[in-house]
């Protein structure tokens, strides 16, 4: 088995190198690596992307639809209990 030394450390790799790459390696792995940056261009920098986009509540309430309650107190008419941009409580329920 071959062993690699670095300052920190010693490993044993349990194959031997076979020397210098060949042609064949040093036009296939370029393909590789831009086959490999397509596949996450195409599949995951959408997703990716749609995870780091902040996060924008579907709607912005107003002082006069909010009631702060630090924990549920009942049901109440045209009211909803969630946490949202305000915080803990009780929204108007009503479309804009």
């Amino acid at each position: 088995s071959l062993v690699v030394s670095t300052r920190s450390a010693r490993v044993a790799l349990p194959f031997q190198m076979a020397g210098a790459p060949s042609q064949a390696t040093k036009v296939l792995a370029p393909l590789v690596a831009v086959g490999m940056a397509g596949c996450f261009y195409w599949f995951a920098e959408p997703r990716l992307r749609a995870a780091l986009a902040p996060i924008v509540p579907a709607r912005l309430y107003g002082e006069a639809e909010f009631q702060v309650a630090p924990s549920f107190q009942g049901s109440r008419p045209g009211w909803v209990f969630k946490t949202d941009h305000r915080g803990v409580g009780y929204y108007c329920d009503k479309e804009e």
